[in-house]
């Protein structure tokens, strides 16, 4: 679905509070700040009212500068660490675990702290500049907050509300040049100085086997790679099928070691009792074998794979299953990602973020041998699960594919749920 939008001056809350000047009384407030932290949130402008509605009532009614420091905490706190119930959200993703999904959410809280504000506010820092720290770098979201302001369906205003809050929640770190997948949208997309360079399409994982949401670091490169078995895909798919079939590894390039080293001698597999690592007793304890598939034009992960090492052992990396970029939903990996156009992401790292020459990694994926190139220049990537996202002033909502907007509960009035439902 795609509704454009504009921004709509003075939009945003649905309360009013006086503007007018009232004595210092003593506090750490001056009239000046005073007046612009109540336009701040009188327009909530940093859409983090969210849960402070009785406290903002309580204020209008005593004008007590204590409760309006109070407030100002209250909505520093809701802006670095958004207004979702984080408690329920996780009991919530626990509870699908349970189930025996893979699942992963990872936030990124920051500390607020009160004595700080406190000591701002008494060096006469504008009501801005103490709340910049807070404020999100990734560029959706004051696009997001527009969006919201211009939206007319109270389903799509909570839709876009939830995706705010989930932009506070991301990595605050480098927003100008960096990757980014977006889960729901199946989509990959690079940013050089904050422009687009590159978008394509991406597979992502099955709602029962889920690319984890989360942020780290591209640091390397591996051509023509091999595919590294983890435990749990080899107890639940591989075993299996060697069990049924002893001559599955060798149809399908595959050798066994006892471990991933490149240079570990190989082992029968005839000589190993597969049903043992079937037991219950290994079900969450490391194989003592390795299944590996060996670099091919058939290999599972392609002519190559992006590397951003983080504890679940996701990657990105090309696919020799091309018809699935022609579904329009794509969720069906093991969590990692492929990539509809990894040759084209290669040459565009080999021609400014490698140690090697544009010309040096084009011979290295001639050789069709193993080979490892590091960045030079290493790349932020983002993995966000953003059911709305703005792009070309066009905001996009997309399928909830993991059920993670059903499972949100936001710290607002309940009218605007209830609208929303």
């Amino acid at each position: 679905m795609r509704v454009k939008y504009g921004l709509i001056a003075g939009v945003g809350a649905a309360f009013l509070i006086s503007g007018c000047a009232v004595g210092n009384l003593g506090s750490n407030w001056s009239d000046e700040q005073r007046e612009e932290f109540l336009n701040i949130l009188q327009t909530d402008k940093y859409s983090s009212v969210c849960d402070l509605h009785p406290l903002i009532a309580q204020y209008k009614k005593t004008k007590d500068d204590k409760i309006l420091s109070k407030l100002l905490v209250s909505y520093a706190e809701n802006l670095a660490n958004s207004c979702i119930d984080q408690g329920a959200f996780k009991a919530a993703l626990s509870a699908k675990e349970a189930q025996g999904i893979k699942t992963h959410y990872e936030f990124y809280n920051e500390d607020v702290s009160t004595s700080t504000i406190d000591t701002q506010l008494k060096a006469g820092k504008k009501i801005d500049e103490i709340l910049q720290p807070y404020v999100p770098q990734m560029p959706q979201f004051f696009k997001l907050i527009e969006a919201y302001n211009s939206a007319v369906s109270p389903v799509q205003k909570y839709k876009i509300k939830l995706n705010i809050e989930r932009v506070k929640l991301l990595k605050p770190t480098d927003w100008d040049t960096y990757i980014m997948v977006n889960v729901p949208e199946y989509k990959f997309r690079f940013f050089e100085n904050r422009q687009k360079v590159m978008e394509f399409k991406v597979v992502v994982g099955r709602p029962t086997w889920q690319t984890p949401i989360f942020s780290s670091t591209m640091k390397y490169i591996t051509v023509h790679p091999t595919w590294n078995v983890p435990d749990n895909i080899a107890r639940k798919e591989e075993i299996p099928k060697i069990i049924k079939d002893p001559s599955y590894l060798r149809r399908h390039n595959m050798v066994v070691k006892r471990d991933y080293a490149p240079d570990s001698p190989t082992v029968d597999p005839s000589k190993i009792n597969w049903r043992e690592y079937l037991k219950p007793e290994w079900a969450n304890r490391e194989l003592p074998y390795k299944i590996i598939e060996k670099s091919s034009s058939h290999n599972a992960l392609g002519q190559v794979k992006f590397m951003f090492p983080n504890r679940f052992s996701v990657y990105m990396h090309d696919t020799n299953m091309k018809k699935l970029f022609a579904y329009p939903q794509r969720a069906y990996s093991h969590g990692c990602i492929r990539l509809e156009k990894p040759l084209r992401l290669l040459a565009k790292l080999a021609s400014g973020y490698t140690k090697q020459r544009f010309e040096e990694v084009g011979q290295i994926l001639k050789a069709k041998k193993t080979k490892y190139v590091n960045l030079q220049r290493y790349i932020p990537v983002h993995i966000v699960y953003l059911t709305a996202y703005v792009d070309n002033g066009m905001v996009n909502f997309f399928n909830d594919v993991y059920g993670f907007d059903r499972i949100t509960k936001l710290r607002v009035p309940t009218t605007m749920v209830d609208t929303a439902e």
